[in-house]
């Protein structure tokens, strides 16, 4: 019963305002967290994964008004509370609200097609027509994962409950077209986590479970994937490579091992072979990832020999200074032949 008279207060105020004016905010916060995690479990449970994730969506969904359907103004609510600073997102952490929701969306994956029922009119059904309805809590979903892994207590919760895992798996995996929105929500919260989370914990998480070697494998092996589909999902991948690589060659080295640079050579060949008109653009963009791996790195390659022993040298030559931003070739992302 509070939940609506929470979003009619703070849902068009700043984000600062429910923790200046809400000083029951943590506790409030708990009490939503834990009903949020309890409706969804309790919908999941002893169920198919398509099934479960029909009741789920059934739940969330807004249906003929905002303040009669109990999923959605839980989900708003929610959506509320992640913005209001770290520590509403640590206690949602703390009641396992990220994890929740990462199994949720990997559920969503195995949706049925959305069938209107013949006959039924708008004003029958809700006062939005079906496909308008998910694709706002398409668009919700994706907007509370992404408050929430800005912060790096989420990453480390999805890593500690052994969920961090199938975010690489969704991005990588092919899906029925209908839930294509599902997986590109997938990638956004990885690369926010790639951003805000990539702490010791979560980059140890990531090379113990072979994340990366579970993507190049996904997206060798699987015929249903186009080339044009893999050339995104290498793209949000490779922000984990540039991000890691400022503090750690972990997750390089482990691109390095799964054969991943034979992964994107064999690529380049498939899209410069093939005849769909997005290719040529495909493959460029490929190839301007490729360049930019020859940055990423923890060590800088610098040329050797400028001083002594190099044949080439002139009389009084000085190397210039580069007049760019700096960008300089990183030792630990040479491409192998």
């Amino acid at each position: 019963m509070m939940l609506p008279v929470f979003n009619r207060v703070f849902g068009n105020a700043p984000p600062s305002t429910m923790t200046e004016k809400f000083q029951d905010l943590l506790q409030f916060t708990t009490q939503v967290s834990r009903l949020m995690v309890t409706e969804i479990r309790r919908r999941a449970s002893n169920k198919s994964t398509e099934a479960a994730s029909r009741a789920i969506v059934q739940f969330l969904e807004v249906n003929q008004s905002e303040e009669a359907s109990r999923g959605w103004m839980l989900l708003t609510t929610i959506n509320l509370l992640a913005s209001s600073g770290q520590k509403t997102v640590d206690c949602m952490t703390t009641m396992s609200v990220p994890s929740t929701l990462v199994k949720c969306l990997y559920l969503f994956f195995d949706l049925p097609h959305m069938v209107e029922a013949p006959g039924t009119s708008q004003t029958q059904t809700s006062e939005l027509p079906q496909a308008d309805r998910r694709a706002l809590l398409q668009k919700v979903f994706a907007q509370i994962l992404v408050k929430l892994c800005s912060f790096v207590s989420p990453a480390e919760e999805l890593a500690q409950k052994d969920d961090l895992q199938l975010l690489f798996s969704a991005i990588t995996s092919w899906c029925p077209p209908h839930n294509l929105p599902w997986r590109k929500s997938a990638g956004q919260v990885l690369t926010t986590i790639s951003r805000h989370g990539l702490s010791v914990n979560v980059i140890k998480y990531i090379h113990e479970k072979e994340c990366l070697a579970t993507c190049i494998q996904n997206m060798q092996q699987s015929d249903d994937l186009s080339p044009l589909e893999i050339v995104e999902m290498f793209a949000g991948l490779s922000c984990f490579l540039k991000d890691s690589s400022d503090v750690s060659q972990t997750l390089l080295d482990d691109f390095r091992m799964c054969q991943g640079y034979t992964f994107l050579c064999d690529l380049m060949l498939r899209l410069e072979q093939a005849k769909e008109e997005d290719s040529s653009d495909a493959l460029k963009d490929l190839v301007n990832l490729v360049t930019l791996l020859t940055t990423y790195g923890v060590t800088d390659l610098k040329p050797a020999g400028l001083t002594t022993g190099a044949p080439f040298l002139l009389p009084g030559f000085v190397l210039p200074q580069p007049s760019g931003k700096g960008t300089v070739i990183r030792a630990s992302s040479r491409l192998q032949s």
